[in-house]
């Protein structure tokens, strides 16, 4: 009987205790979405790569892989919320463990589908959404199968079903556009309605509904005005939109329990992100006015230094294209020059922009500087030369070979160069202020001074046309 009673009071003190533990583990509150990411840092990452993958369209192009992913991201906030760590952890894991195929995925998807991709974008912008929510449904459902054949490997399978999807987007397309922007504003205030915009964004709904009756108006009124009804009918459909997104974003306030200090701190967040590209810390510790007007100096800093940033790329674009025009325009009469020469008269050469003629078939009797009557071709093929670049400046420069003492040579061949650019002025009608001469006596040799050939290649006359 004794050993019953004991049995007894032992089956109940588990008992208490089990109680006691269970009410302890279900006493401890849950995390709240924010707390989870920032202490499961899997659960985190796991999260922002699913966001990323569905804002790059892997829900559509890497359906199955997707799913796993969004699955297990589910089962970890579950097991998170519920301070279940070692769950979580697993399954953010090993939903981590598929974002690299998906990726693959939806990348080989894109490129196997990029028409029917393109197609869609096109039917999305004509307002399928709203217009023809039931078929973008159906068409989706057989582009993630289509999608879903690639990730099995079934390639050839895949590119069968393209033309159906092509087509069917296609139609969509042409049944919105022919619906016309007024009834896409209409959709889009119907929407915005049904969604609670009269309650949570009165003033913005009321505006739409303004834009779209004027828009009727102008219609009942003169029914060839219709660019007029199209401008008030868009801002009608922009207004409405604006008012689902407003009504979004307070439903959410209303979610979280925001009070009146979390919506400005929210506020202050994200214009904390607009400014962060800008870099430097907005003065929230100031009114709000001057926060705006803060972010304001510094996006017109930016719009002006890119405006500055933009004409100096158009200069600089105008001015390589101006460089390759007249670098062809050189080369081309750079040819031309070169041809008038033989070999025993001159050799000439393009340095970039500019043309040198050195001319090697000059006669000059030792010690002279007179231009004797056999070098007036020479010189009169000079002449035609330089007149081919009206713009140019040219140097006219002396070269002697050894012969001689040094200050003689450079003060013969300074003579030489002026005289060569005298008659270049007086014979060639050249404007003499275009005209440079100086003389570098034996200096710049271009050959050896030990040899007769390497003398007379030395004894020369430069006439150098600058373009640049």
């Amino acid at each position: 009987m004794k050993t019953k009673v004991t049995r007894g009071l032992f089956g109940l003190s588990l008992v208490a205790a089990l109680i006691t533990i269970g009410g302890c583990a279900s006493s401890q509150p849950k995390l709240t979405q924010e707390e989870v990411l920032s202490q499961y840092p899997e659960v985190a990452s796991l999260n922002s790569e699913v966001k990323d993958a569905r804002a790059k369209g892997s829900e559509y192009l890497a359906p199955e892989s997707y799913a796993t992913a969004l699955k297990s991201l589910e089962s970890a906030m579950n097991d998170a919320h519920n301070n279940k760590k070692d769950a979580a952890s697993k399954a953010a894991n090993e939903g981590l463990k598929v974002i690299d195929k998906m990726k693959k995925d939806t990348s080989s998807s894109r490129q196997l589908l990029s028409e029917v991709l393109t197609t869609r974008e096109r039917a999305m912008k004509a307002g399928v959404a709203t217009l023809q929510a039931e078929k973008l449904a159906e068409l989706d459902k057989d582009l993630k199968k289509t999608s879903a054949l690639i990730e099995e490997g079934n390639i050839e399978k895949a590119k069968q079903r393209r033309p159906e999807l092509i087509e069917g987007y296609a139609q969509l397309e042409l049944t919105a556009l022919k619906q016309g922007t007024a009834e896409l504003a209409k959709s889009a205030i119907a929407s915005a309605k049904q969604q609670g915009a009269e309650k949570y964004a009165p003033k913005t709904l009321a505006q739409a509904e303004e834009k779209m009756a004027l828009a009727v108006s102008i219609l009942d009124a003169d029914r060839t005005q219709t660019d007029k009804a199209e401008v008030q009918a868009k801002n009608a459909k922009w207004l409405a939109e604006r008012s689902a997104a407003i009504t979004e974003t307070v439903k959410d306030f209303d979610r979280r329990d925001y009070t009146k200090e979390d919506v400005v701190l929210w506020h202050q967040a994200q214009l904390s992100t607009v400014n962060e590209p800008i870099g430097g810390q907005l003065p929230f510790n100031e009114s709000s006015d001057a926060v705006v007007l803060s972010l304001k100096a510094s996006v017109d800093k930016l719009k002006s230094a890119e405006v500055n940033y933009s004409k100096q790329l158009a200069t600089t674009e105008k001015e390589r294209l101006d460089s390759e025009a007249k670098d062809r325009a050189v080369k081309k009469q750079f040819e031309t020059v070169q041809a008038m020469f033989t070999a025993e008269e001159a050799k000439v050469y393009l340095q970039r922009q500019n043309v040198l003629i050195s001319a090697h078939g000059f006669q000059f009797p030792s010690g002279v500087s007179e231009i004797q009557t056999d070098n007036f071709p020479l010189m009169n093929k000079i002449i035609r030369a330089i007149k081919l670049f009206p713009d140019a400046r040219i140097e006219i420069s002396g070269h002697t070979d050894s012969t001689g003492a040094d200050n003689v040579n450079k003060t013969l061949s300074q003579a030489r160069a002026e005289k060569v650019s005298k008659f270049l002025s007086e014979v060639g009608e050249i404007a003499a202020k275009r005209i440079t001469a100086v003389g570098y006596g034996e200096s710049r040799p271009l050959a050896t001074n030990k040899t007769a050939e390497g003398r007379a290649e030395n004894r020369r006359v430069e006439i150098k046309i600058i373009n640049e």
